[in-house]
């Protein structure tokens, strides 16, 4: 058997690994379009603001891929997938034949339909080759403007404020992190920002990048602003460009069952790229490193004929802003919210019929991990009330009520 894998991100270095376990004998060819092992894209803001090496960002290197008689194809991509024919397209022309294909190709930045956003100095925190381009723009920058305060858009504040750069923060939404947190949470995180001298403004919109090829500034709510560097972090979209048009059945990414299959049985696919069930029983895309590398495994082992399920993705994100941990896991709708603040950290805990659905933290991390396995349990905590967010509350109270 040949098993064609699309992708060297996670899920797909996830899915060689566990494929390997069991089946040493079948041909495995990877494919991606960018050159040399699996990085990890989670430190890149980290790596612009210096501290962490280059280095420290590849999680595989190329003794992976030789010692499990993986063929590499790197520096190549893939246009389309022809499941009828059993190939994948390639840019250049040329296609390759499977017998069975991972599509684990991620997700690619979303480009907002703003003139000028194609202008040197403007840049997204996506790939490695991306952010050494940044790098280099450095030293010729002074003040930057990071479209989106999502995750993303807020570690690339970090990271150029600490460069030395005057920088703002322009969101469409009426707060930060809007994906993870409520008002009063994102107050928060908001109030650390502008004390490290980080201009935020929410419910505003950029319109235009200005500059003749190179940018000079941007429009922002009909104002002129001057700058010379702009991030793009407005988001990530499934590349489902790949599969569109194909009988690969896809929503807002690839439709998978819980083997990762897709609607065709021999595509199967991970990672960013996929739809799958959460734990409480939505289809949705949740783009995280954990995720990737679970469906992975999981494709892994599908692929070379050992049955495994995906018991649900988790919709989980810690993140540091300027030294404060936040922390989001779950839903932020249920029908009882407990909250407890003090002088270090606000805790928000979600539940729905007794049972923990949301988990929202700012200023400590601490305890989010039995939080998400209460989750995962669907155990009923009203007995607890209160307590629930006690900074010393731990399993071993859990215990004592089983």
């Amino acid at each position: 058997m040949k098993l064609l894998i699309i992708g060297n991100g996670p899920a797909a270095v996830a899915a060689a690994e566990t494929f390997r376990e069991v089946d040493q004998a079948s041909e495995v060819v990877m494919i991606a379009h960018e050159e040399g092992p699996c990085y990890s894209p989670c430190p890149l803001a980290e790596y612009i603001e210096g501290t962490v090496t280059r280095e420290s960002l590849f999680v595989r290197d190329e003794s992976f891929y030789s010692s499990r008689h993986i063929t590499t194809r790197w520096g190549e991509a893939v246009q389309r997938v022809l499941p009828g024919e059993h190939r994948v397209l390639l840019a250049n022309g040329s296609s390759i034949y499977y017998d069975r294909l991972l599509v684990a190709a991620g997700a690619s930045v979303v480009r907002p339909p703003i003139p000028g956003l194609d202008k040197e100095g403007v840049f997204a925190l996506k790939t490695l080759g991306e952010a050494e381009t940044l790098l280099a723009h450095l030293p010729h920058a002074r003040r930057a403007v990071v479209i989106g305060a999502g995750f993303i858009g807020l570690e690339a504040a970090q990271a150029l404020t600490r460069r030395g750069l005057e920088v703002t923060v322009v969101e469409i939404l009426d707060r930060v992190l809007p994906q993870m947190l409520d008002a009063e949470m994102a107050g928060l995180v908001q109030a650390r920002l502008e004390s490290e001298k980080v201009t935020v403004r929410t419910g505003s919109h950029v319109s235009a990048v200005l500059g003749n090829g190179q940018v000079t500034g941007v429009v922002i709510d009909d104002e002129e602003m001057t700058c010379d560097l702009v991030v793009n972090a407005a988001g990530v979209r499934p590349r489902l460009g790949l599969v569109s048009g194909t009988e690969i059945a896809a929503d807002e990414g690839i439709l998978v069952d819980a083997h990762t299959r897709t609607s065709d049985p021999d595509v199967y696919a991970a990672g960013d790229i996929i739809q799958a069930t959460d734990f409480f029983g939505q289809r949705r895309v949740i783009a995280t490193w954990p995720n990737a590398m679970y469906s992975g495994r999981i494709a892994g082992y599908n692929l070379a004929g050992r049955h495994c399920h995906l018991a649900g993705l988790e919709d989980a994100n810690v993140v540091r802003i300027f030294g404060l941990p936040v922390v989001s896991i779950g839903r932020r709708d249920g029908d009882t919210t407990l909250e407890r603040a003090d002088n270090r950290a606000v805790r928000k805990l979600t539940l729905a019929e007794g049972r923990v659905v949301g988990l929202q933290m700012v200023g400590t991390a601490d305890g989010s991990g039995l939080f998400l396995g209460l989750l995962k349990q669907r155990r009923d905590v009203r007995a607890f009330g209160q307590d629930l967010l006690d900074p010393a509350f731990n399993y071993g109270q859990l215990l004592t009520t089983v």
